[in-house]
């Protein structure tokens, strides 16, 4: 009798501490919903591959100034909607990565540049990370005729020179002018790529992802 009422005992308690159990893993002590909980009601959208990601820069882009590897910040100038859901609201941070640059040479080397997208804020704060296609660009090079003229321009100056100095003695005016003519070629000899805080561009993811929506 003491055995099968023994048996009946341990058997309850096996319901209750089941019981236990099971609340545990719904709520935590303070009332809020466990990870495992969370889990199994998030709802995840699919970000498919091409979508447009529009951003306005916060930082400038200068081939001039930066170096690959650089980073920039932006902030999305459009939200990011995928079938009625806002994956990204309108303004959230954003942040890229300058992943070539080649700053323009006087004379031959054509300025070159390509960056994209790596991060998304969302509205809880968190950073996704992002892939999008490079943005490549490449300024054309200097033709033949513009290298010549650019390295005939102290010869061109010294000539300006002499007319415009016309109280001064030749020597003056040759140095003057070769000074100019070093100047048009400051000017002229350098096409970087610049793109100004505020610039909007828009870029394209590379593959789908999978966004988590909380």
């Amino acid at each position: 009798m003491l055995r099968v009422i023994s048996l009946m005992m341990t058997g309850m308690l096996a319901l209750v501490v089941s019981s236990c159990g099971g609340d545990a893993t719904s709520e935590t002590q303070d009332g809020t919903p466990s990870t495992k909980a969370q889990a199994q009601t998030a709802t995840y959208v699919m970000m498919p591959e091409s979508t447009a990601i529009a951003v306005t820069l916060v930082d400038s882009i200068d081939t001039d100034v930066h170096i690959s590897g650089t980073e920039f910040r932006a902030k999305l100038s459009e939200p990011i909607v995928v079938d009625g859901h806002t994956l990204f609201p309108y303004g959230a941070e954003a942040k890229g990565e300058l992943n070539k640059v080649v700053e323009s040479g006087r004379l031959t080397t054509p300025a070159e540049l390509n960056f994209s997208l790596t991060a998304i804020q969302d509205a809880g704060g968190r950073w996704v990370d992002v892939e999008t296609d490079t943005i490549m660009e490449k300024k054309a090079s200097h033709t033949d005729r513009e290298v010549a003229m650019i390295g005939g321009g102290a010869i061109v100056g010294g000539i300006i020179g002499k007319v415009v100095n016309k109280k001064g003695s030749t020597e003056i005016g040759a140095v003057a002018g070769a000074a100019a003519g070093t100047g048009l070629s400051a000017a002229t000899g350098k096409r970087d790529i610049f793109y100004g805080a505020g610039s909007e561009i828009v870029f394209f993811t590379s593959n789908p992802m999978k966004i988590t929506l909380r």
